[in-house]
């Protein structure tokens, strides 16, 4: 009977121990922006100590209309930016989202968000969920 509660207790649970087990976030922050700004911008780095790749497929924000998944790059002299559907984090490796890089756009901010503030971001990884708090900067 104990290992039948056992097997239903992990197949209930299994899927968000998975992603708080295997995924760790480190250093998130957004940078502050000018009060105009309409948009805002986040970076972190993304450990996977999994034996399995795993997947950044969204990311949501209570502060925000939507959050984007971008990178930006400069390709033939010219800086662009553009969108990315999906983040792969590979097995016992590392993803850094970064200024230049790969990183988080966010427009439409709820209100204005400066230097000491919070911002809660819910990472997805497939059926998995971690919430991540980042600290709002001025410079990294």
């Amino acid at each position: 009977m104990k290992r039948i509660l056992l097997a239903c207790t992990l197949l209930v649970f299994g899927g968000s121990v998975t992603a708080e087990s295997s995924i760790n976030v480190t250093n998130a922050w957004v940078r502050e922006a000018p009060p105009s700004a309409r948009m805002l911008a986040a970076y972190m780095t993304i450990e996977n100590s999994g034996d399995e790749e795993r997947v950044l497929s969204a990311v949501t924000s209570p502060d925000f209309g939507h959050v984007m998944l971008h990178k930006s790059e400069v390709v033939d002299g010219v800086a662009r930016m553009s969108h990315v559907g999906e983040l792969a984090i590979p097995a016992q490796g590392r993803l850094e989202l970064a200024p230049g890089s790969y990183h988080l756009m966010m427009p439409a901010p709820k209100e204005r968000l400066t230097e000491g503030d919070q911002v809660t971001f819910e990472l997805v990884f497939g059926d998995d969920r971690l919430s991540v708090q980042a600290d709002v900067r001025k410079k990294p």
